[in-house]
């Protein structure tokens, strides 16, 4: 997403200064530890962007929601697919 920031920000006029990404997730696993048969699969994924810049609020916000939208790994695990 940070790629997407970088990419988007000359359009919204947001100069950004410093920028980061937190990723968390929450993975369920039990099958590997033959707890039972769930296959392993994220539950829950989070991604906290901080974003330095002197533009205004409203402009960061437009950035980020184009940024989240262009990301194609958020929109990934948003959207499953199959895997063959």
């Amino acid at each position: 997403m940070l790629t997407q920031l970088a990419r988007f920000a000359p359009l919204y006029e947001v100069p950004i200064e410093e920028a980061s990404a937190d990723v968390r997730a929450t993975f369920r696993n039990t099958e590997k530890y033959d707890v039972d048969d769930a296959p392993a699969h994220f539950e829950e994924v989070t991604i906290e962007l901080a974003i330095v810049s002197n533009a205004a609020g409203d402009s960061v916000r437009k950035l980020v929601t184009h940024a989240e939208r262009a990301c194609h790994a958020a929109q990934s695990l948003s959207h499953p697919v199959p895997v063959h």
